[in-house]
């Protein structure tokens, strides 16, 4: 397979102080599991917040606003031939009841001080963290 790469948008959304976090279902080859924010790979022509909005109503069902990116990274994976770009933003107003995609088991409001209760990779952890400190300054 050749290398390729891909844009990922992922949406850290705040009420009461908690951020949403869903778990991702263990038949899934990339971190089996593991808890996330919501989001998603953008389709090809699609503008990054068009795909956060799409990949949001999919996931849990919420119709959102992105408000802004606040970090962007980046990470190798499946044996060094994927190589994704991730833009994270600030989200508000998720409308609607929360009702999990099919790659998702879970989801949970978490506080600050319980991210490292949850199965979280890194980068994302620094994600979760970082958008509190966005958040305390709106």
């Amino acid at each position: 397979m050749d290398k390729y790469q891909k844009i990922v948008t992922t949406g850290c959304l705040m009420q009461n102080n908690k951020v949403l976090i869903v778990r991702r279902s263990d038949a899934e080859t990339f971190l089996p599991g593991y808890y996330e924010m919501p989001g998603g790979k953008c389709d090809f022509g699609e503008n990054p917040e068009e795909s956060l909005k799409r990949e949001f109503k999919e996931e849990v069902g919420l119709k959102i606003e992105a408000t802004k990116p606040y970090r962007i990274f980046s990470y190798v994976s499946d044996e060094g031939k994927r190589h994704t770009v991730e833009i994270v933003y600030l989200v508000k107003d998720g409308e609607g009841e929360i009702q999990l995609g099919k790659n998702h088991v879970e989801y949970i409001w978490i506080t600050k001080d319980e991210i490292n209760k949850y199965r979280i990779s890194d980068e994302i952890k620094i994600s979760i963290l970082k958008g509190f400190e966005e958040f305390s300054q709106m």
